[in-house]
Formats: structure tokens, C-alpha cells, sequence
């Protein structure tokens, strides 16, 4: 992902926050990292410890059959546009040399949109050797071994339109941006996940926020991006995670950007009346 300039930094530091309303206890808010890596082999103690103290789990969204259909129906394009029209014939050939390793043909390359491009370069999973399971999935296995309540917070549509509805000069330039510094962001993921190892959000925001220092070219479409997937989301991620938190004794998990600054979720609970207290 990318960022802008910071939000205030509030709630800096810290992926795991116990939620009271009223002194009553609400649950946990726990901020994941989506990737796969031998590092985030097994949950880390506090997070087990408090997720075996509660009685649902809550996500940012499953992946069904459906809805993976529906995201990739979603991913290409339908008509007579195609993805070598949008970026030209040289990058074009880069995308379809990236993408060949995990198995994605010419022909179906040339169909995606560049967000749905973006979206597969940006996939950890392409390049892991042995298979490591995401903290997120780690979590649904212990909440189907205790046969809990498992809830979402968006549904397919909604993550088709947080991507689709995303100007397409701005795919196009986040694509050719991606593109043209894969060393760097490979390395800039490498700084993310030990950021979030130290469970210094106010690092993962920085890192990214260098990022675009780097390249001020990419601002304005970044600037988008992160409205998108990060602001925008975290107001309703933070509005539906309360059907839960007023249940009592709730785990929700979501990506650990939409904790942090002003406009992320543990403030906008702390403006809807609970308070938040750091775990680990």
C-alpha cells in the first residue's frame, strides 16, 4: 500500500486493544498484517490469550467461492478494452513476465484492469516457498475449532467497488509506479512487516510515507488510494464492528493500518463512546 502525510500520531504503537463501553468489557480490536511468512508462524501469545477469552470473531471479509468469482469476474475487463491498450505494449510484456510465475496466461493478462494487476503483484503468497498461514487465517482455524460466531465486516460488493470504482488514470500510474521500483517496494514490504514485528504502526505508516517523498509523481493517485482503502474504509469497518462490541466479549481483526492516527478505527470507537487500552 501507500500512503500520505500522516494523521496525528495517535495510537502509534501497539496491534492488540482491549474495548470497554461503560467499564463493561466489549472485546479486542487486533490489527493483522496480511502476509504470509515464517515470522507470523503462530499467533503471538497476548492475541491467543485474549482471543480464547471471547466468544466471536469478527473480519474484514471471507473469501467464498462466490465472491471469488465475483472479485476476478470483477478484476478484468468485459468489453473490448485491454490491459496493453491502458499501459502500452512494454509494460505490458513486464506484467506478463511478473504474473507468469503463478501460473496467469498472456491472454487472460490482457484482460485485467491494472488494479486487478496491482492486487496480484502485491500478493505475498506468488512468491512463498512453503505455504505459511496469515495471521487472519490462523484465526479462523481456532474460531472453528471452538465453533464461534464468525462475522464480516464488508461484503464482495463492496470490496469490487473499493477498487473498481478507483480512477483509471490513477491504476494506470500506481501499475507503472509498481512496475518501475518492484526492488524497492519488495523492500519496502520488508520494512512494513518488521515495523509491524516491533508493533510500531506509527513505522509502517512512516515507511510508506517515504515512499511517496521518493516519488512525488505518485502523490496525488496515492492520495486516492489511501482514501479509499484505508479512510473510507476504517468509518464503516468502525461502525459495523459495534453490532459485536455492544454483544460484549468480541475479537475483530483488520489490517493494522485502519488502528492507527486520528481517522483510524480506535478513534472513531473512542468517539462513539468506548474506551480502548493497549494489550501488546
Amino acid at each position: 500500500a501507500w500512503a500520505t502525510s500522516a494523521p496525528e500520531a495517535q495510537f502509534a504503537r501497539g496491534v492488540l486493544w482491549r474495548v470497554t463501553r461503560n467499564s463493561k468489557p466489549a472485546g479486542y480490536v487486533f490489527g493483522t498484517i496480511h502476509v504470509a511468512d515464517p515470522r507470523l508462524a503462530s499467533l503471538p501469545a497476548p492475541v491467543a490469550e485474549a482471543f480464547d477469552t471471547t466468544r466471536s470473531l469478527t473480519v474484514e471479509f471471507t473469501a467464498g467461492a462466490y465472491s471469488r468469482e465475483r472479485f476476478l469476474e470483477a478484476a478484468m475487463f468485459l468489453d473490448q478494452q485491454t490491459l496493453e491498450d491502458k499501459i502500452g505494449a512494454r509494460d505490458f510484456e513486464r506484467v506478463v513476465e511478473h504474473l507468469a510465475p503463478i501460473g496467469l496466461s498472456r491472454e487472460f493478462v490482457l484482460k485485467l484492469k491494472p488494479w486487478g494487476v496491482l492486487v496480484n503483484l502485491r500478493n505475498p503468497r506468488s512468491v512463498a516457498r512453503t505455504p505459511v498461514p496469515t495471521l487472519d487465517e490462523q484465526l479462523y482455524a481456532r474460531a472453528r475449532a471452538r465453533r464461534l460466531a464468525l462475522h464480516t465486516m464488508e461484503n464482495v460488493e463492496e470490496q469490487v467497488f473499493t477498487f473498481d470504482e478507483f480512477p483509471m488514470d490513477s491504476q494506470v500510474a500506481l501499475l507503472r509506479d509498481a512496475l518501475a521500483h518492484q526492488a524497492e517496494l519488495a523492500e519496502m514490504t520488508e520494512r512494513t512487516l518488521e515495523a509491524y514485528l516491533a508493533r510500531d504502526l506509527d513505522a509502517i505508516w512512516r515507511v510508506q510515507e517515504d515512499y511517496v517523498r521518493r516519488h512525488p509523481g505518485i502523490a496525488p493517485h496515492n492520495a486516492v488510494f489511501m482514501k479509499r482503502v484505508i479512510t473510507d474504509r476504517s468509518v464503516v469497518m468502525a461502525f459495523r464492528m459495534q453490532r459485536q462490541l455492544r454483544y460484549g466479549n468480541a475479537f475483530v481483526a483488520l489490517g493494522a493500518l485502519h488502528l492507527y492516527g486520528a481517522k483510524g478505527v480506535l478513534a472513531l470507537l473512542e468517539q462513539d463512546g468506548y474506551r480502548v487500552h493497549r494489550v501488546y
